[in-house]
């Protein structure tokens, strides 16, 4: 910093000939004007500037070293003015963790419409289950669902993750819908772990909660096979709705226990401190929230 400030002074008094001037326009005195020139001359160790009563001008070395200084202080100036840029207007790469299956089924679909408006914007989009430190792997934007620990990060919710009990026609079929929590306990069920407490099923509605023990046909981190071995028939799955809001409006999943499920969790957004937060996150964080919609659009009509 020190160097640069020299460059500045040094740069000054060549183009106005003038210590005073210089003082004057760098808010200075003219003795750190003068001190600064006296350092860079220093360490160069060349005269730069021939000094008289009347006229300061360059000498050989600091006519060509004042060539450089010009490009350094333009160079660094648009750099400044390229940083600011991004803070006014949404450009650059953004750069975006999400879970893997609401990453593909409702992030994704919300770019094209992103980049449409944004075309500045270059999207690196990671679909990842782990919940990645924004700051050592250089994101700019994190979605989590759920439960978030305590952390300097800017959270703005996106939408409630309600979870919904439910199952194929065929298998429902053969061996009937359960009437109440408990009769979970005599069908196959598919597990997803964190739901899957010690082995049962905890389920809130208007008359109560109730533990449920559950013995887990298959367990599965991954919500894509849940819903695929519910809609093969294997048996009863709980699931997000935004993963089967599909499925329940077609008819290929049926909602079984209506009003029995866990408490709904939220979708979040996570960004680094929104004081630093530039234009292009804002813009998508935004434009998501809008895509979304007040109410979920995978759950309007359920």
């Amino acid at each position: 910093m020190d160097r640069l400030d020299g460059i500045a002074a040094f740069a000054l008094v060549v183009e106005t000939g003038s210590f005073t001037a210089a003082a004057q326009r760098l808010k200075l005195s003219k003795s750190a004007i003068s001190a600064h020139v006296q350092r860079l001359e220093e360490r160069l160790g060349v005269q730069l500037l021939h000094r008289t009563t009347r006229r300061v001008t360059t000498t050989e070395a600091g006519g060509t070293y004042h060539q450089y200084c010009a490009r350094i202080l333009a160079d660094a100036e648009a750099a400044e003015q390229a940083a600011a840029a991004l803070h006014r207007e949404p450009r650059g790469t953004l750069r975006i963790s999400a879970p893997d299956t609401f990453g593909w089924m409702h992030v994704a679909p919300a770019i094209p419409a992103f980049r449409a408006r944004f075309p500045e914007v270059a999207i690196d989009l990671r679909l990842e289950e782990r919940h990645v430190n924004l700051v050592d792997e250089r994101l700019d934007l994190a979605i989590r669902i759920g439960t978030l620990p305590d952390s300097p990060l800017i959270v703005r919710k996106l939408a409630p993750s309600r979870m919904m009990l439910c199952a194929a026609p065929d298998y429902l079929g053969r061996h009937g819908p359960p009437m109440s929590p408990r009769d979970l306990s005599t069908h196959t069920c598919l597990c997803f772990p964190p739901l899957w407490r010690d082995g049962h099923w905890h389920l809130g509605a208007k008359q109560g909660e109730q533990r449920v023990p559950i013995a887990a046909a298959i367990v599965t981190n991954s919500a894509e096979v849940l819903r695929a071995t519910a809609l093969g028939g294997v048996g009863i799955a709980m699931l997000p709705t935004w993963v089967v809001a599909d499925d329940l409006r077609s008819g290929t999943l049926r909602p079984v226990l209506t009003g029995w499920a866990p408490p709904a969790s939220v979708i979040h957004a996570v960004y680094p401190d929104n004081r630093r937060m530039s234009a292009k996150v804002r813009a998508f964080v935004d434009h998501l929230v809008r895509h979304i919609g007040r109410t979920p659009y995978w759950d309007r009509g359920l």
